[in-house]
């Protein structure tokens, strides 16, 4: 018994996706490339 929720276990590591921690780093290269094209953008404006 305790082999197969070892089994168990393995399984549910094999198909784990963090999609919240995906999400996350995609939403914060998002917010840098805004901040970098705004700010590109104001120097643009100034020159």
């Amino acid at each position: 018994m305790e082999q197969s929720k070892d089994q168990h276990l393995n399984e549910l590591d094999e198909h784990f996706k963090p999609y919240g921690t995906i999400a996350f780093i995609v939403i914060l290269i998002f917010l840098a490339i805004m901040v970098w094209f705004s700010v590109y953008n104001l120097q643009l404006e100034r020159h």
